[in-house]
């Protein structure tokens, strides 16, 4: 059916089933991929957090109990060095000796082995101080052991310092690795999140330029072709084929249905060429001459009246037998060159009337005016030349009947061309190659008139 889908689709086209199947496809694939995606990283966040809460925040706390025995361990250091009861220092010895035992082995070998030294020195000050007091008459014995205290008491501290700044930075560490490895979870649950977001929102952004490309674009251009045929233009080929299928063949379908409209126009064109015009002269023929008189005597708005001039041209049968149908043609074409060039005729239309009868409607003031119209047409239609064979030339004369109605008293169509007609015959019968109007024929010629016949 059209032209161009008889040619192999182009290699690029795809149907719209096809493009949704795809689309489809496409969007299964996806959420397929994301769910799996984010399961994953799920699972591997959940796993994370219990890695957390099992391992690392137990740590954590591990740490800061730590360094608060090592806080404990050095108030207690202070109490012993400070205590003067034998009894007291025993207690506190003993409360040392357990708190430095406390500390589990994953705390560290420097701070289990700080303990361990804490507590001899925290020993070696309650025996110094006991020294003391049983050299108390002895000034010189009793302050060397007050120093041995003195010393023991601040290498204990200075450990427990080295303790609780190794303490504090482990736990400080293991605090800053945890948010470190939350801080990129979040970061990569936020990566994540935005890009499954935004994939579909992108994902739209293409589709809806490639609609606006392939479908939108291929759409319109149908629509605008379509446009173009209904107001008689010529349609516009699109430039690239849609990759749709479906739409290719719509476009196709719009631009053959272009090209059989404008087929369809023109020989409508020329059908009612042939139905309004004489082929031989180019004159209106009869119908449109009725068409136009009728419409002539509706129009009350004419001014004056209508006249009707029906030509007929004298002894047309004896040219036809003398020279021949090609030149009796040539003399009706050349009187119908002149009838078109009568532009001096208001409101006018020349028209052949059949044979060798031409007929003139036109707008006139009055009869009178009609029938001096009508006698220079005859003295036009006299100075004519009628080329022959070799340089020869030939003249034709016609005949005129000329009727008129005025606006104030319109006749009817056939009427007005009878009297017309019967006013030729008066002029045929008076001696050819003149006018006659139907008002100034006698009576007596009307009733002398036969009934009409061929004439020439």
């Amino acid at each position: 059916m059209l032209k161009s889908w008889s040619r192999w689709r182009s290699p690029r086209q795809i149907t719209l089933r096809t493009a949704g199947r795809g689309l489809f496809l496409i969007a299964l694939v996806y959420t397929c991929a994301a769910a799996i995606f984010t399961g994953v990283l799920l699972t591997k966040i959940e796993r994370e957090a219990k890695f957390t809460r099992e391992t690392q925040l137990p740590l954590i706390l591990s740490q800061t109990r730590n360094a608060v025995k090592a806080e404990r361990l050095a108030s207690l250091v202070r109490a012993i060095y400070l205590a003067r009861d034998r009894r007291l220092e025993r207690q506190i010895q003993l409360q040392i000796q357990a708190l430095a035992q406390g500390f589990p082995f994953d705390a560290g070998e420097r701070v289990v082995s700080g303990s361990k030294n804490v507590a001899n020195l925290a020993k070696e000050i309650a025996a110094a101080r006991q020294q003391a007091r049983d050299s108390a008459g002895q000034n010189t014995a009793a302050f060397t052991f007050e120093e041995r205290a003195t010393a023991a008491y601040s290498e204990a501290i200075k450990i427990i310092d080295e303790m609780g700044k190794e303490l504090s930075g482990d736990a400080a560490l293991a605090a800053d690795r945890l948010a470190q490895e939350i801080e990129a979870g979040a970061a990569s649950t936020r990566y994540t999140v935005l890009l499954t977001l935004l994939m579909p929102g992108f994902f739209c952004v293409v589709l809806l330029l490639l609609a606006r490309r392939h479908l939108v674009k291929p759409i319109l251009s149908a629509i605008g072709n379509l446009k173009r045929i209904n107001e008689n233009r010529q349609t516009m080929p699109v430039q690239s084929r849609p990759v749709l299928s479906e739409l290719a063949m719509i476009g196709d379908a719009v631009l053959s249905y272009g090209d059989t409209a404008s087929e369809l126009r023109r020989k409508n064109v020329v059908l009612q060429a042939l139905a309004e015009e004489d082929p031989l002269t180019g004159l209106a023929n009869r119908r449109t001459f009725e068409t136009f008189l009728q419409a002539a005597l509706a129009n009350s708005n004419t001014i004056g009246g209508i006249a009707v001039l029906l030509i007929d041209l004298d002894h047309f049968k004896s040219i036809n037998d003398r020279y021949g149908h090609q030149v009796g043609d040539r003399c009706l074409q050349s009187l119908a060159l002149l009838l078109l060039s009568l532009d001096s005729l208001p409101n006018s239309l020349a028209a052949r009337y059949g044979g060798e009868e031409f007929v003139i409607v036109y707008t006139a003031t009055n009869e009178e005016q009609a029938l001096t119209d009508a006698s220079f047409l005859c003295r036009r239609i006299e100075a004519m030349r009628i080329p022959l064979e070799g340089e020869n030339s030939m003249t034709i004369t016609a005949s005129i009947g000329v009727s008129f109605t005025s606006r104030n008293d319109i006749s009817e169509m056939n009427e007005l061309i009878s009297r017309a007609d019967r006013a030729l015959y008066i002029a045929k019968s008076g001696g050819r190659n003149r006018a006659v109007a139907d008002g100034s024929i006698q009576l007596k010629d009307v009733l002398r008139r036969p009934e009409r016949g061929p004439t020439g």
